[in-house]
């Protein structure tokens, strides 16, 4: 947002301008504790601080975070924000609760470059990248609005994480950085349209981020089609990555499919599937299609995606159905913009 805010600092560098305040450096981790552990965004309410040690931090970042935009919950509990940047452009996230976890969905761009015919994202394409600073502002945000830190981050909202790697593996850093919220690694997902560069870059990270690719066909042709960036990372180029990514980190990696009638869901589709993951560590994550305005495509119906479910269990490939949620207020899987128009519930 701006170099007055707390959180384009890391810890140590936030350490180095408490001293250059005249403030003690043990100051630093008591302001640490109250926002990263205890979450609380006032230094009004920092109750170990002086007076004029809060009066001066307060005056160095007049603000911990700023209000959000717009807030959504949907029947099912998910909750969904949306973030005015500093520029006026605008970003959604949204946090998940389940029964045993709680889920922030997060993004890394403005909008994004890639058009995927199912995803509303994309439908405007690019304005620009996110910072570390306003990925960890959606986090941050959200935990004000939900009281608790979650318990699995998935960057699955806006953008392709890959195409802005250096903010999302910092943003990763920070996440997991023992001093702020502590984050296990395993508990993290990155999901990628298939960017080649981003696989290998993760595969030699240290950690156990996990990996997701927005998979959804494995016939060229068809794969072009609903994600235009097959045309420049193939199919081809994408499973000797993905190859290369399980056998270095001995990690699973997650397909998603959303299944799309006439286009994905014949029994075709589904052996050659088959025969893509032969020899890869991995699991089927089917999406089910979450419609938005203007879009014509429909979902498969029950019987197709039935009878691709049937296939790949017996080639013995694990396959779940994932649970969409927050569809009443366009927070599903393919729903986000970042417009912040649609209607309040």
């Amino acid at each position: 947002m701006s170099h007055n805010s707390l959180f384009s600092y890391s810890f140590d560098e936030f350490k180095q301008v408490v001293t250059d305040l005249g403030l003690a450096q043990f100051r630093a981790k008591q302001v640490w504790e109250w926002v990263f552990k205890k979450f609380v965004f006032s230094f009004d309410e920092m109750t170990n601080l002086s007076k004029k040690d809060r009066e001066l931090l307060q005056k160095q970042f007049p603000r911990i975070l700023p209000p959000v935009k717009k807030l959504q919950k949907a029947q099912d509990g998910t909750v969904k924000i949306v973030v005015e940047l500093h520029d006026g452009n605008l970003v959604e996230a949204v946090a998940m609760p389940d029964e045993d976890s709680l889920t922030f969905c997060l993004s890394s761009q403005v909008g994004c470059p890639i058009g995927c015919i199912f995803c509303r994202t994309g439908k405007d394409g690019l304005v620009r990248n996110l910072t570390t600073e306003e990925i960890l502002l959606q986090v941050m945000m959200l935990i004000r609005k939900i009281g608790r830190k979650p318990s699995n981050i998935v960057f699955m909202g806006m953008g392709e994480p890959f195409l802005n790697r250096k903010p999302l593996f910092a943003a990763i850093d920070a996440l997991t950085d023992q001093s702020g919220l502590g984050l296990a690694t395993r508990r993290i997902t990155v999901s990628t349209s298939g960017i080649t560069i981003g696989i290998d870059a993760l595969a030699k990270r240290p950690g156990e981020v996990n990996l997701a690719v927005s998979l959804h066909s494995v016939d060229d042709q068809t794969r072009t089609r609903l994600v235009p960036i097959n045309k420049k990372y193939p199919l081809e180029k994408l499973r000797q990555s993905i190859a290369n990514y399980c056998d270095a980190t001995g990690r699973r990696v997650t397909f998603e499919m959303v299944l799309l009638k006439g286009i994905n869901d014949q029994e075709i589709d589904a052996f050659n599937l088959v025969n893509f993951c032969e020899g890869l560590i991995c699991h089927i994550n089917i999406v089910r299609f979450n419609t938005f305005p203007g879009c014509s495509l429909e979902p498969a119906s029950e019987n197709e995606e039935r009878e691709y479910r049937k296939i790949l269990k017996k080639a013995g490939i694990p396959v779940t159905v994932r649970k969409s949620r927050g569809g009443d207020i366009l927070a599903a899987c393919g729903q986000l913009s970042g417009s912040g128009n649609e209607q309040e519930k």
